[in-house]
């Protein structure tokens, strides 16, 4: 699985998620963008991590969602996931 690490507008993540889910449902992106996860930190308040199954296309895709910001095209490791979202037991 490829993580990934995605900004929003600051204060909105709640409803960049919210937006985020909609577009998942109306698009069909569940093989696209696997899960979204709030990282636990108030650090990483504005951010969001993302498995994805294919960048190029997600990117495109996210850039059409209100309160997207931008989407880190380094992929981050199990160990930094595992870190920012407070789950050991994620793979």
């Amino acid at each position: 699985m490829n993580w990934y690490l995605l900004s929003t507008q600051p204060y909105k993540r709640e409803l960049f998620l919210k937006y985020l889910e909609q577009s998942i449902s109306e698009k069909q992106l569940q093989e696209l963008i696997l899960q979204t996860i709030s990282p636990v930190d108030a650090v990483y308040q504005e951010m969001v991590l993302v498995p994805l199954t294919d960048f190029q296309q997600a990117r495109s895709c996210l850039q059409k969602i209100e309160y997207f910001q931008r989407l880190e095209p380094k992929q981050l490791k199990v160990e930094q996931v595992r870190r920012m979202s407070g789950d050991n037991s994620l793979v």
